[in-house]
């Protein structure tokens, strides 16, 4: 039996919106994706909770605040704790972030509009050896 490729799906503290975030963590679900759901953390809890539950992917869905910073501190919380695990972002990013967040290390991100098939066809097929 093929094992599940497992994901922690998180967000932002001050994100107040729910909505968004159990869409795509039932969307995943329904496509074979284990989804564990971290609700509201910052990101040293995101950090220790993705070693914890030992996760493939980080997707961390970013609605408010400024998103470079944001994933800057995770990624810096992830080096302190010696993890590599591949971050995806998804929310509303404005278009000018995404580049910056890419070169930061953030291997996709995924804005409204995105269908659940590419996300998850994205998430399945992702080959980490291919990245290094």
């Amino acid at each position: 039996m093929e094992k599940k490729v497992r994901l922690l799906l998180t967000k932002h503290p001050y994100d107040g919106h729910e909505r968004g975030y159990n869409v795509v963590a039932t969307g995943l679900r329904e496509r074979g994706i284990e989804v564990i759901l971290g609700g509201h953390q910052l990101a040293g809890e995101i950090a220790e909770t993705a070693i914890q539950e030992d996760v493939d992917f980080i997707g961390y869905r970013i609605t408010s605040g400024e998103p470079t910073m944001l994933v800057e501190i995770l990624f810096q919380k992830l080096k302190e704790k010696g993890a590599d695990i591949p971050v995806i972002v998804g929310g509303i990013v404005p278009t000018k972030d995404i580049p910056r967040l890419k070169s930061m290390g953030v291997i996709e991100v995924f804005r409204p509009g995105n269908s659940m098939d590419s996300i998850a066809d994205f998430i399945k097929n992702y080959d980490r050896a291919s990245q290094t």
